[in-house]
């Protein structure tokens, strides 16, 4: 294949084509290993931050779970049906005693609190010395209930069955017994309390591990996480990961001690969330961006062949020509090295020839001229050496006073340079340039008289304002002998390190900084309680912080840039921690891209100031609303729990919630449109009219039921609401 005819080139092609692309090569794969070790930091910094977050949403998932049970454990404690149970010690030995009316209302109020609680697959209640357990789908003989859980009989030692001190609960996790595969589901017990909070009987919880997974999945939203849920004994309630029974007594420890994985203790209930991304997992997401590495390597190295042919092609061109024009036809037709030794002659020659010599000096004056310039300016030389050389390349400074102007501007160019420096040469005046690095060049004025030179520079600051609205002028003082020249640059480069607070003013002397006092102004402390701050919320001091800041900064119309940084760094700083401490997300880029280099930089760094202030304040005012709409859901299914209780308040509400009554009752008006007493009465007489129509209960036991201890007034209400009397309809519906 004709792959640039490669071999058929001479020998000087061939080196000039393999060194280009050597280099080509070798700077093409250390630029994609910066990026690949850039992207892998980035990436296994983005894991580790999902991986806690996973893991403390796991842990608020239990302690939430928990705090769930319980609030289900009091509520079913209040049932006066179960109660009634309880005291009636006729049916401590046989339940076939019991009343079926009674005992369908308590299988219904199982099924009522089940029903406000998904996490729950089934409800029992065992009341303590009874022999038989009452749960959502029938009543059971303690002996059943028991053997179906636990594949023997109970023990009148079994702490399942003992009353359980305030707060705490039994947790049994699915196939903890190891002799049957029961239960199905996780289990959580709980001693359920009356009005005077006397122990009176164990709730037993299974929980819908099918549920739990579902909202852990939806919680999470990450498909590739595993995760870990352990109770506080270190027993797996659920997982999305299959675990077999021999792998769990070190599953808890192996994954704690994985660095891929994460874990976080609830605080209420003792469980454990472990989140994290296998081995497998990692290793496939680590082999894919190698690959992906790999190919693109391969094609800038096969792309880099006819790049560096191309250049080679055309740097030859030249060589080749030359060689052709100075070499006789046996040469061209005997050596294919020709190119070599006919340039290296043709090099000798020119050194050979004076005026060729001369030819180069004048191609090379320029820059020659700069580097003198700089070691006169530097003083890296002696001056009384650097003069002489500066002479014969016809570079001379007749004038005795002399000034430097460090000039920063994107447009530094040397035709740039140049031409400010010929505008403002007169017979009194003269100028020098001196290009330094990128964006950054140096004159060298000198004049008849001091105040010669300061009309020079005067010039200058109008000319810019005119060629380059980003140039900016940093002007040092004037000196009259050249050994303080050294001096003077200094003074025009750190003139730079300030900005005036006029946007229009395109340079600074450095008498003004002088003057101004700015030197002796130490950095203020004022930012250094700016993440605390943050962190508590506070935000209008913060403002009041960053605003006193900038005042005191600002000294004579004059600002330090280092200043500037020092307030942006803070900022990122502060941010960075209340977005860890508060799980807040704010965008830093426009802060991080704002350099003091930018036009109008201070009132830009106050504007992103103000804008970080505002946006996070109104980050807490959402979480905040958040966090009210969540209270304003738990107080509806409080009030759901305990529609039925006869000493159902509003004070009650307000207590338990820790709200004004006003509160309270302002939140149910605006869930339901309707106030507290019309909203209970409703719910009351709607469920008055289920069991009048369903049960064959009295309008007297009815009453108790709904919630009212006197009948004439439930009497009154349901004919207010419903237009007739109980009794009516009763008949009504029995018709």
């Amino acid at each position: 294949m004709k792959l640039f005819h490669f071999f058929r080139h001479s020998h000087t092609y061939r080196r000039m084509f393999l060194h280009n692309y050597m280099q080509y090569a070798a700077s093409s794969l250390l630029v994609l290993l910066a990026a690949g070790f850039f992207l892998f930091y980035q990436d296994s910094h983005s894991i580790r931050n999902n991986t806690l977050q996973a893991a403390a949403s796991l842990a608020y998932y239990a302690d939430d779970q928990l705090a769930a049970c319980q609030k289900l454990s009091a509520a079913v404690g209040q049932s006066e049906r179960l109660l009634s149970l309880s005291s009636n010690t006729a049916t401590d030995l046989d339940f076939s005693l019991l009343d079926s009316t009674t005992l369908f209302a308590a299988q219904h109020d199982l099924v009522s609190a089940k029903a406000l609680n998904r996490f729950a697959a089934t409800l029992g209640v065992y009341l303590y010395n009874k022999q038989y357990v009452v749960s959502d789908y029938g009543t059971l003989t303690l002996e059943s209930f028991y053997q179906s859980i636990f594949n023997m009989s109970p023990g009148i030692y079994s702490e399942y069955l003992r009353p359980l001190s305030s707060g705490s609960f039994l947790f049994l996790p699915q196939g903890a017994i190891r002799e049957t595969n029961t239960p199905q589901h996780p289990l959580i017990v709980l001693s359920v309390l009356d009005s005077n909070s006397t122990r009176y009987g164990n709730l037993f919880i299974f929980l819908d591990e099918k549920q739990m997974m579902e909202d852990i999945e939806q919680l999470l939203n990450n498909d590739d996480m595993e995760y870990y849920l352990f109770d506080g004994e270190g027993q797996l309630i659920v997982s999305n990961c299959t675990a077999y029974e021999e792998e769990l007594p070190q599953i808890m420890s192996r994954l704690r001690t994985d660095s891929t994985y994460q874990d976080r203790l609830g605080r209420h209930s003792g469980w454990t969330g472990i989140a994290g991304y296998s081995k497998t997992y990692m290793q496939q997401r680590l082999y894919l961006r190698i690959r992906i590495l790999s190919v693109i390597c391969v094609f800038l190295l096969l792309l880099g062949l006819p790049l560096i042919h191309a250049v080679c092609r055309k740097n030859y061109a030249p060589i080749r020509e030359l060689a052709d024009i100075v070499s006789t036809p046996e040469e061209r037709g005997s050596d294919s090295d020709m190119e070599y030794e006919v340039l290296k002659s043709s090099i000798i020659s020119i050194f050979k020839d004076k005026s060729l010599l001369e030819e180069q000096l004048l191609i090379f004056r320029p820059l020659l001229i700069n580097s003198l310039l700089l070691e006169l300016l530097e003083g890296t030389q002696p001056r009384t050496d650097v003069l002489p050389g500066l002479k014969k390349l016809g570079i001379e400074l007749p004038h005795s006073n002399h000034v430097c102007c460090c000039i920063l501007t994107a447009c530094a160019s040397q035709d740039f340079l140049l031409s400010l420096a010929r505008t403002i040469r007169n017979a009194d005046t003269g100028c020098l340039y001196i290009t330094f690095r990128k964006n950054f060049g140096i004159f060298l004025v000198s004049g008849s008289s001091p105040q010669k030179c300061e009309e020079a520079c005067s010039c200058l600051l109008e000319l810019l304002g005119d060629i380059s609205p980003d140039a900016f002028l940093g002007i040092g003082d004037v000196v009259n002998d050249l050994e303080l020249l050294g001096t003077t640059c200094q003074q025009s480069r750190n003139a730079l390190e300030y900005l005036p607070l006029d946007s229009f003013t395109r340079g600074i002397f450095w008498h003004q900084i002088m003057a101004s006092g700015i030197l002796e102004l130490p950095l203020p402390t004022c930012l250094v309680s700016l993440p605390i701050s943050f962190g508590t919320g506070q935000y209008t001091e913060a403002r009041n912080s960053l605003n006193l800041y900038f005042q005191t900064i600002c000294r004579c119309g004059l600002v330090k840039k280092e200043h500037l940084s020092y307030a942006r760094d803070q900022l990122l700083t502060a941010i960075s921690k209340t977005e860890k401490e508060r799980y807040l997300y704010f965008n830093p880029a426009p802060l991080s891209s704002w350099t003091p280099e930018q036009p109008c930089a201070l009132e830009c760094l106050k504007e992103l100031a103000a804008l970080a202030c505002d946006r996070l304040e109104q980050s807490i005012f959402d979480s905040r609303e958040q966090k009210l709409q969540n209270t304003a859901q738990n107080l509806m299914d409080y009030l759901q729990l305990h529609l039925h209780d006869d000493d159902l308040s509003l004070s009650k509400l307000a207590d338990a919630f820790q709200l004004s009554e006003s509160s309270v009752s302002r939140k149910i008006k605006q869930i339901t449109d309707s106030n507290f007493l019309d909203y209970v009465n409703r719910k009351r007489i709607e469920y008055a009219c289920s069991l009048l129509s369903e049960t064959e209960m009295s309008v007297n036991d009815i009453s108790k039921a709904t919630g009212y201890e006197n009948d004439i007034t439930f009497r009154r209400l349901f004919k207010k609401y419903m237009g007739t009397t109980p009794g009516e309809y009763r008949r009504q519906e029995g018709t």
